[in-house]
């Protein structure tokens, strides 16, 4: 008995994150959403458009609800892009109807997951709390608009609790992918995740908590697509461009997600 109550304080003080120095690995990268009954949709139906081609339509790596939760001064958001002879995306961030930023974004045309890092200046003008629309469009022709494919999500920043900080500081970089996913924080678990599977292409542990996060949002048919872009792409810097027309967005109405293109 003597021996029993200091194993037991151990576990329960460090229970979640680790027993006794020892990191606790989690059985499963689950993400945790935040409860705020947000509509949304990842994918349509509809016709392809001519520049992509291949089995999967074009997604956003973001949960069901196309809500995430970003703590990081530049947070970095991915997507699933098909075959294409598409050149180039073009991302938008906007506050309602305001764009507040726009860049390009290289594409692959083998097709694949890749992903784009938000300016610090960017998201440290977003305000705390406050939800922001953004866009990715596929130009497959930049002259008519309308046979560009995009998809539509949701982005917020928000503030990491002292408690999680804690715990961050001493979290292994695939342990702390399971924290920020156990919080809600969508964007930091994906980009840990990202950055770890980009670095340690072979290890077959850091696949495996890719699959599992991907598979609790019900992602799981991307799981093996590869990244498009190397480690050091992963922090594209912004390009002047000419800004695309930009589709009303109606108050109260849901993000929609144009069609998907039907498969050749």
């Amino acid at each position: 008995m003597l021996l029993r109550k200091p194993i037991v304080f151990c576990v329960s003080i460090l229970l979640g994150f680790a027993v006794c120095g020892e990191p606790l690995l989690a059985a499963a990268q689950q993400y945790n959403p935040p409860r705020r009954g947000l509509p949304g949709r990842r994918e349509g139906a509809g016709t392809r458009g001519t520049c992509l081609s291949g089995q999967k339509p074009l997604m956003p790596l973001v949960p069901a609800d196309v809500l995430s939760l970003t703590t990081a001064e530049n947070a970095v958001l991915y997507w699933y892009v098909p075959p294409t002879i598409a050149q180039m995306a073009e991302f938008r961030l906007l506050d309602g109807e305001i764009q507040v930023h726009a860049t390009q974004v290289p594409l692959s045309k083998v097709g694949g997951i890749t992903s784009y890092r938000l300016p610090t200046q960017v998201v440290g003008a977003m305000t705390m709390g406050k939800t922001y629309n953004w866009q990715f469009s596929i130009i497959c022709d930049p002259d008519q608009p309308s046979k560009n494919r995009f998809v539509e999500g949701q982005i917020e920043r928000s503030e990491v609790s002292s408690t999680l900080a804690a715990q961050l500081k001493q979290a292994t970089p695939l342990d702390r992918a399971a924290l920020y996913a156990a919080n809600g924080i969508w964007q930091e678990a994906i980009a840990t995740l990202g950055q770890e599977r980009c670095t340690y292409p072979q290890d077959s542990q850091v696949r495996t908590r890719w699959a599992q996060l991907l598979q609790s949002v019900q992602l799981s048919g991307y799981v093996d697509e590869p990244l498009t872009q190397s480690c050091s792409a992963l922090g594209l810097k912004p390009v002047t461009t000419r800004s695309l027309p930009l589709p009303r967005l109606q108050p109260g109405r849901p993000l929609r997600i144009s069609p998907t293109p039907a498969i050749r």
